[in-house]
């Protein structure tokens, strides 16, 4: 044995030495083992940090892509909408040559028409509850009543193909609306 050994047996318990030992084993190995954590801990969130940059990277492209795609179709809706619009313009005109204005409906077929679900309009009268020949009849035996009724209540047979004309236009409309919404939302539903 050498001196120090000789002296620090003789001055410390042998158990003590031991104790000593394994708290200095303990601590280098508690050492080791949070350095070792500390760096599994770093590389956990150096992983956690990419996914999240490529989580995000990826939903700003989605977002970038879906606005991409939606003005596109907005584009082409509207560009539908304008060579509709030209066309409607030429039946309309075509209409009005086709036509010879003669009276077909009356302020009373007019009312009751704009009095029906989906047209009806605020403020507008009831119907006459007379029909038309009796109305017609009347109006012609009380000769105050004679030019009473002017030309605007009254539907010509240009009036019925415009108003025609304007309901499938607004149709067409709405049925190019819907493509675009369903194109948007899912591109790969083909329509004929």
């Amino acid at each position: 044995m050498t001196p120090i050994t000789q002296i620090v047996t003789a001055f410390v318990p042998r158990w003590l030495l031991w104790a000593l030992v394994f708290a200095a084993g303990a601590a280098s190995g508690a050492q080791l083992v949070a350095w070792s954590k500390n760096a599994e801990l770093a590389t956990l969130r150096e992983t956690h940090a990419k996914a999240a940059e490529q989580a995000e990277q990826a939903a700003r492209t989605a977002l970038q892509d879906a606005q991409t795609r939606g003005d596109e179709i907005t584009h082409q809706l509207h560009s539908a909408n304008r060579a509709a619009m030209l066309v409607q313009e030429k039946l309309d005109e075509q209409i009005r040559q086709a036509t010879t204005g003669r009276r077909c409906l009356d302020g009373a077929a007019l009312r009751l028409l704009d009095s029906a679900p989906g047209i009806a309009r605020a403020g507008v009268p009831e119907a006459a509850r007379e029909p038309a020949a009796a109305h017609a009849a009347s109006a012609t035996a009380d000769p105050a009543l004679d030019g009473i009724e002017d030309a605007s209540a009254a539907a010509a047979d240009t009036d019925v193909a415009l108003w025609a004309r304007a309901a499938a236009g607004q149709y067409a409309e709405c049925v190019r609306r819907f493509d675009a919404l369903i194109d948007w939302h899912d591109p790969t539903i083909k329509r004929p």
